[in-house]
Parts: structure tokens; sequence; C-alpha cells
């Protein structure tokens, strides 16, 4: 008796899979994703390069407002390195916020699951949650503690003998996952997403890393993003670019009064 007390009291990640968690946290992921959608914010962010002593130097930033067009996060251009834009950019900006909104009411319905991380005007697919579970193996690896709340630690990588089907699978294939998912709410509060293919925008080992805070009483977003690029210099691989994306002000928004951008006539 006494030993069966105590092996229900022993914490829930020595005895469930990886896969039983992620499954709990897709579905919670997906109500809080809902609710972190009716959020507008701030972004900052800040370019570093990287000197021959692979120092980080600062070479520019810009100032961001995350807004909704056609039901979807837009950002719109505010500053540039802490100053605000010129006239003539002004303008550009609202013209291709138009073409933007034109844009998405034709696409409606063909993008591809999941996210992609972005390199200049070229992306790389990163794939859907729900694909963790088929092209990947995950592993629960132990618990940290983040912040004052304890998390799981699941490392995803991507399965050795399967064959892409296609180029979606392809590019979701060419990255190992790391996921910290708080245990009381069973959301992401750290992720590390890993380039390991050859051939693509970056070199191997370059990350894209996101840092996760509640925003509200019952609201997770994303609250520091930060993009490392590594390259090829005499022979060795080392740091060449870092891109840092903090975001704040975070207010709450009707998203079914999402603007809707409506071209000249």
């Amino acid at each position: 008796m006494h030993l069966l007390i105590f092996l229900t009291a022993l914490p829930l990640w020595a005895s469930d899979d990886a896969s039983a968690i992620l499954n709990r946290w897709i579905e919670a992921q997906r109500w809080n994703d809902q609710r972190a959608e009716q959020y507008t914010y701030v972004e900052e962010a800040e370019w570093f390069a990287y000197d021959k002593k692979s120092q980080p130097q600062k070479v520019r930033s810009a100032t961001s407002e995350v807004i909704f067009i056609e039901g979807l996060e837009y950002k719109k251009l505010a500053a540039r390195n802490g100053k605000p834009l010129a006239p003539r950019e002004q303008a550009q900006v609202e013209q291709e916020m138009r073409q933007t909104a034109e844009e998405r009411r034709k696409q409606r319905g063909l993008r591809a699951p999941g996210g992609r991380i972005q390199f200049g005007n070229q992306s790389l697919d990163v794939g859907s949650r729900e694909e963790l579970l088929t092209l990947f193996d995950n592993r629960l690896v132990g618990e940290e503690e983040i912040g004052g709340r304890k998390a799981w630690v699941i490392e995803s990588i991507p399965k050795a003998d399967l064959v892409p089907a296609n180029e979606h699978e392809k590019e979701v294939l060419c990255f190992r996952k790391k996921h910290w998912i708080d245990e009381a709410d069973a959301v992401l509060i750290r992720q590390i997403v890993t380039l390991t293919g050859e051939g693509y925008l970056a070199k191997p080992g370059s990350t894209l890393s996101f840092e996760f805070e509640k925003i509200g009483q019952d609201t997770w977003h994303e609250v520091l993003i930060v993009l490392d690029l590594y390259n090829f210099r005499d022979k060795v691989l080392k740091p060449s670019g870092r891109t840092e994306y903090r975001l704040s002000r975070f207010q709450k928004f009707d998203v079914q009064s999402t603007i809707t951008v409506d071209l000249p006539q």
C-alpha cells in the first residue's frame, strides 16, 4: 500500500511519455493561441553582425506595430533606428499594407500547415505541431524550472529512416526541436529550433529560439525571438548574424473587427 501511494505521487514526467505530453500541449496551445491572437503589440527588432573576434555589433534596428489585416497578423513598420519613417517610406508602407490585404484575400485556405522561418525574402517551413507526432522521434529528457515554473523538456529529432513525401516534409525534416512545456498550463514557455539540413538558407547549427510569458490571466505569448545564423569563415563554422525581436505593449483587440484595407478605385 505504501509503495502504491509513493508511485502515484511521483512527478508526472517520470511516468508519462513524450507523445502523451505533446498531445496535451497541442490541445492546450490551440486554445491559448485563440486568446493570444486577440492581442496587438509592438515589436522592437535589432540586427547584429559579428566582427573578426566573433563579437556581435549592432548594425540597425526597427520598430513595428503588429496589427490584424484580413484576420491575420501584419507587421507595420513604424520607425528605423529609433527615428520615425520619412513621408515617402510611410507612403510605401501604406501601399504594401494594401497589397498584402489583396493577396491575403486571394490566398485564403492555401497556406501550408505550421509556421515558416523567414530569412530575408526566403523562408523555410518548420511544420505543424501535429507533425511532431508523425515525422519526429520525441524524447522526454527531464524537467527544468524557468521563471519559477516547472517545465517538461522534450527533444524532437526527425525520424531517421523517413523519406519525405513532398517538399513540405523535406523542409520540415531539416530541423531538430527542443520544447519546454509548462507543467501547470501545458503550453510552451521556451522553444529552440535548430537547422540541421544542408543546402538551405543558412548553415546547419543556425537556431531560432522563443521565450514565452503570461500577458493575461490565462494567455501566454512570445516575448522574445532570437535568430542566430552561422556560416563558414576561414573554413570554420562561426556565428555570422543575430536578430533579436522583443515584443511588448500588448493590447487586447477584437479580431472580428480586423482591419480590411481596400484598394483605391
